[in-house]
């Protein structure tokens, strides 16, 4: 289950909100082992002047403009190298060819934790409510 804090500018936003979730949701179910409808997202808007991304690194050769979208996917489990590259490949690419936004423009983190560093609700840790399944 993973959960993606979306950084984005607020033109953006309004008008590309709903197909910025969608791909990602698709991405993550295909290529991240993400079960169907498995979806939390939450989408920070930030003005231009509220965010400081060094519009060369690493190396680009085409800089990143000021309408960058960062990515920061949260996940539970950890996934391999492979897993990983084609996210971020597909997302790239969905993104340039459904929306406005250039592969340049896209930053992607994913960070993993355990069971431990989850409560989905009632003050319980997803390790104990998965103890107690089991």
């Amino acid at each position: 289950m993973p959960m993606t804090r979306i950084s984005i500018g607020n033109e953006l936003f309004e008008n590309y909100k709903h197909q910025i979730s969608y791909i990602l949701q698709q991405c993550l179910e295909a290529y991240f082992a993400v079960p169907n409808g498995d979806c939390f997202q939450i989408f920070d808007i930030h003005a231009p002047q509220q965010k400081v991304f060094n519009s060369n690194y690493p190396n680009l050769v085409q800089s990143r403009s000021e309408s960058g979208i960062l990515f920061h996917i949260f996940a539970g489990k950890s996934r391999d190298h492979k897993q990983k590259r084609a996210l971020y490949k597909a997302l790239c690419e969905q993104l340039q060819a459904q929306t406005p936004i250039r592969k340049e423009d896209i930053m992607i983190i994913v960070q993993f934790n355990g069971p431990e560093d989850w409560s989905f609700s009632s003050g319980q840790s997803w390790k104990d409510e998965m103890e107690i399944i089991q």
